[in-house]
């Protein structure tokens, strides 16, 4: 049986493929035929092949008033599809409805995938603008927030120093981590207790908590709590953690 990391095994065409739609997602209805060929380091003939299958298939569109291809929202239903039968929200979907619920506070399961965070659902009874838009705010670092410091403390040492490598630390509040010593101090604490947390360090008056999901052993997400920095008694102690432990523990297998 191949190995998954054997390129050898790689079909071009598929890889192409692949690289088009990612290449169409990052500008989607900004690109020509010959700027996708040079993208791609192809020719344009090629290029055009490639589109007319997709556009064949329902997965792109041209608008023929400008000449540029855009993804269509086929792309939308399958992302969907994956969604609904994801294993994060297969097995922890009601525990966050009932979390959210019964703490009064917003949740969402994240996916991880690589150094990203995905949001797949959210329960917003905390409404507060606020926190609810700066939950989902793409310029926000990892290093300040209870899902993204909660992803850090997975990654092998060369990920995490490839990551560190890159960061600028920047001190939003008065509680900001802003070095790396500091950091990794945390990420070694979040290893020991098994949760992160957001003590208002990015936005003030808010507090996260984030645990995480697991799927046959293996972390791949995490729920997270956010409510106002005054609870941080309540949702810290430790009969609350332990429940919530409880309520997230994966089931047999």
């Amino acid at each position: 049986m191949s190995e998954a990391n054997d390129y050898s095994y790689n079909i071009a065409s598929v890889e192409k493929t692949i690289r088009l739609i990612e290449l169409l997602a990052e500008t989607n209805g900004e690109l020509s035929v010959l700027q996708i060929a040079k993208r791609l380091d192809t020719h344009a003939s090629s290029a055009d092949r490639f589109l007319i299958t997709l556009q064949n298939l329902g997965y792109v569109d041209k608008c023929e008033q400008i000449g540029k291809y855009r993804l269509t929202d086929r792309l939308l239903k399958i992302a969907s599809n994956l969604i609904v039968s994801h294993p994060l929200t297969v097995r922890y979907l009601d525990v966050m409805h009932t979390l959210a619920y019964n703490l009064n506070a917003t949740t969402h399961i994240m996916a991880f995938y690589g150094l990203s965070t995905i949001t797949l659902h959210k329960d917003l009874q905390t409404q507060n603008i606020s926190y609810n838009n700066a939950f989902f705010d793409p310029k926000r670092q990892h290093y300040c927030s209870a899902p993204g410091k909660l992803l850090l403390s997975t990654l092998p040492e060369e990920q995490l120093s490839e990551y560190l490598s890159g960061l600028k630390f920047i001190k939003y509040t008065s509680t900001t981590i802003t070095s790396e010593k500091e950091l990794r101090e945390n990420l070694e604490l979040i290893r020991r207790v098994g949760y992160s947390v957001h003590n208002e360090e990015w936005l003030s008056g808010c507090l996260t908590v984030s645990f995480p999901l697991r799927v046959y052993g293996e972390i791949r997400g995490a729920m997270s709590i956010m409510c106002s920095i005054e609870r941080k008694d309540e949702i810290l102690s430790p009969e609350t953690l332990s429940e919530i432990k409880r309520m997230l523990a994966e089931p047999d297998v």
